[in-house]
């Protein structure tokens, strides 16, 4: 019993290593933005934005709660994670995960602030997908995967490189990006 949990302890101490890479890249790919990972009060931040009411907002809003996804997400050591900010200001976060064989990375969940001007200007996605990738480039994956995308921002995926929706695993909906 203690050896598998020293195994999830090691898993997680090295997939925390992975994720402190990803960001410095990020941080220096994109000089202004600070990368880091999804805390409960981030979490918090990004499900107020529901309650942001301006003609020069968003509508539309992930159908998921931050917070609700935080400890299931957090409990995963192999995660994909990431919070994006600017101007000390949260401008979007991602969770993923690695596949079980480590081949693949998956942006499960994505959201970016409703507010506009954006702190990240229109940027969020492609930071987001260069940060997923470079996360990809370490672990190993030669693909990286947006699941259960929006229909309607299909062709913006498609803009940093994703191919156009198809089936993932047999079951889900996603869009692939070969690196």
């Amino acid at each position: 019993m203690f050896g598998r949990r020293q195994d999830h302890i090691r898993t997680e101490e090295k997939y925390r290593l992975l994720r402190e890479i990803t960001y410095e890249s990020v941080m220096e790919e994109y000089p202004g933005v600070v990368a880091k990972g999804i805390t409960m009060q981030s979490a918090y931040m990004a499900d107020k934005w529901s309650e942001v009411v301006s003609d020069s907002a968003r509508k539309q809003r992930a159908p998921w709660e931050w917070v609700k996804e935080f400890p299931y997400y957090q409990s995963r050591p192999n995660r994909f994670e990431i919070s994006l900010w600017g101007n000390n200001e949260l401008g979007a976060l991602c969770y993923g995960q690695t596949s079980v064989r480590g081949t693949k990375v998956r942006m499960n969940l994505i959201e970016s602030t409703p507010v506009r001007p954006s702190p990240l200007g229109m940027r969020a996605l492609p930071i987001l997908s260069f940060a997923a990738a470079i996360f990809a480039d370490i672990v190993g994956a030669d693909e990286l995967w947006i699941l259960d995308p929006d229909p309607r921002l299909e062709n913006l995926y498609m803009d940093e490189g994703f191919e156009s929706r198809s089936i993932y695993h047999g079951r889900r909906v996603g869009q692939r990006r070969i690196l």
